[in-house]
């Protein structure tokens, strides 16, 4: 058994009324545990009475416990468990549904339909009914609480032999989001923590069932080379059970791991590219496309965003379930866009059928050169252009053997508001950026049968280099904020954001708002949408 010490505990709980279901014993009897020391007054349920009353007297000197006894599979026991809530308490604040059956432990070719029967009647049809109540409850009261559901490792990562249990879990998922979007409306955060290698007397049964050991299974599925212990996932429970996870409305936590709520996955198993993407702009398009099933290719030019694309894949990876790889490439030379496709060939090359399909291509990268027009060098010209301009014209013509031929492509231009409102000081760069936009309009029509393509126009991003520019810089950015409807500062955005806003009389926009309107333009609904401009600036200059 791991020897882990428990983390400290405060008084996040306290005076609110919480029930933990399946609490007899393991991590249900510790998250009882952690629930009374932070203050709240707990009510334990099992079908397990004798070891149910056991636990009460065990931490009654923690705080107010009492144990109900409940199968949570049965309808009219649930409703009674949460009718005696009421009548000893008076409310219901929160909720972790934990009780489960032991895993199974045969494989899903001969799998026991009676044991298969029972394990759904409990870890699913139960975990509903709870869902059920304890929301008709918590509405009834006047809304707010939090409902944790307890799923497993199974649901993103199934082990061998468990096809029921891996299912169950899998659905609490599902369930969990489902619930979420009714519970919202009302207050009720819903979230759900999916445990892994656990020590407790359900894993022991289940390293067993597997035919294998402690010592053997846990350098397969922890990166810590050991069990987590039951108070490492109830510190989890009360976390999202506190008023510290206020803003956490629907998440899945794999182990200690938050993965990120997910949007519709209207891109599973496409293939995108975004140049400079490593950071910025480009690493929020890459994670809102990446959050609808995208695989993804990085693509930097300089080796000191090495380590940064290399966190970035691995956070893609983590927390979408995609597939990434990065590739650093010069754009600007014919050889270096070669080279990127080449490599995303070989990441993402169908091995069945030897089929390989660039679906998205966002047209990110790109340099900046400010001055007056008479301090412009050849040099600098001949630079910004290639990067800026002859980029997107050489990697789009290296990728045009493996675009659809449906129509089903998505190009999408990163222009500038500066090309559209003549900011001074911007020859350089809001000349490439016209010229992206002419050459969208022309690809269009090229590429009608394979991609649409249409051009966004930001204006000022609170990126690291507008936040890092100099005063005088934002001051004359800051000129336009007038004229732009939504660049008011709101109440929801962070201080530092507000006393920027309020300073320069408006705020940039945030990178994930750049982000959205790419994408929007990715999705399969914006098929009849080609050779626009459209306004991405908080409406400084609109799209017509």
């Amino acid at each position: 058994m791991p020897d882990v010490a428990e983390a400290e505990i405060y008084p996040v709980l306290k005076g609110k009324v919480a029930l933990v279901t399946g609490a007899a014993q393991g991590m249900g009897r510790t998250t009882a545990e952690v629930f009374l020391k932070a203050g709240a007054k707990v009510v334990i349920c099992d079908i397990k009475e004798k070891e149910g009353k056991e636990v009460v007297e065990e931490l009654s000197h923690l705080g107010e416990i009492i144990f109900v006894k409940a199968d949570i599979s049965k309808s009219a026991d649930v409703q009674s468990l949460i009718e005696q809530i009421v009548t000893r308490f008076g409310r219901l604040d929160a909720a972790v549904n934990n009780a489960a059956m032991t895993p199974d432990t045969t494989p899903l070719i001969n799998f026991d339909e009676d044991y298969w029967t029972k394990l759904v009647h409990v870890n699913l049809t139960g975990t509903s009914l709870c869902c059920k109540y304890e929301m008709q409850q918590m509405i009834r009261q006047g809304g707010k609480g939090t409902i944790v559901n307890i799923a497993s490792i199974n649901a993103f990562r199934p082990q061998p032999n468990m096809p029921a249990y891996t299912t169950t879990k899998h659905a609490i998922i599902g369930l969990t989001k489902h619930a979420a979007t009714e519970g919202g409306p009302h207050g009720i955060r819903i979230n759900a923590i999916a445990p892994g290698a656990i020590y407790s007397e359900m894993s022991a049964a289940a390293l067993k069932g597997m035919g294998t050991t402690e010592e053997e299974f846990t350098p397969q599925v922890s990166t810590l080379n050991r069990f987590g212990m039951p108070h490492e996932v109830a510190q989890g429970s009360l976390w999202l059970s506190s008023d510290a996870s206020s803003k956490c409305p629907v998440a899945a936590m794999e182990s200690t791991h938050e993965i990120k709520p997910s949007a519709p996955r209207v891109h599973e198993n496409k293939v995108a590219i975004i140049t400079g993407s490593a950071r910025s702009i480009g690493a929020a398009i890459v994670r809102n496309l990446a959050s609808k099933g995208c695989n993804i290719v990085v693509n930097h030019v300089s080796a000191a965003s090495d380590e940064t694309a290399t966190n970035l894949c691995r956070e893609l990876e983590t927390d979408h379930n995609v597939r990434t790889t990065w590739v650093r490439a010069d754009i600007s030379k014919n050889d270096e866009c070669a080279k990127l496709v080449e490599a995303a060939k070989a990441k993402f090359t169908d091995p069945a059928t030897g089929r390989f399909q660039v679906d998205i291509i966002v047209h990110n990268a790109a340099i900046l050169y400010l001055g007056p027009l008479e301090s412009v060098v050849e040099a600098n010209f001949q630079r910004i252009y290639a990067v800026n301009v002859l980029g997107p014209l050489l990697l789009t013509a290296a990728c045009l053997p493996y675009l659809p031929t449906d129509r089903s492509g998505r190009i999408v231009m990163m222009s500038s508001i500066n090309s559209k409102v003549g900011t001074p000081t911007t020859s350089l760069y809001a000349g490439t950026k016209g010229a992206m936009e002419a050459m969208a309009r022309v690809w269009c029509r090229e590429l009608c049968e394979r991609a649409t393509v249409n051009t966004i126009n930001p204006g000022p991003v609170m990126t690291d280099m507008y936040l890092s520019a100099p005063e005088d810089i934002k001051l004359k950015l800051a000129k336009w904020n007038p004229v732009t409807p939504l660049a008011a500062v709101q109440h929801s955005d962070s201080q530092e954001v507000r006393e920027l806003g309020e300073r320069l009389g408006g705020r940039a926009a945030y990178d994930h708002e750049i982000a959205g309107m790419v994408a929007t333009l990715c999705s399969p609904e914006a098929g009849w949408c080609t050779g626009s401009l459209i306004s991405a600036n908080g409406g400084l200059a609109f799209s017509y």
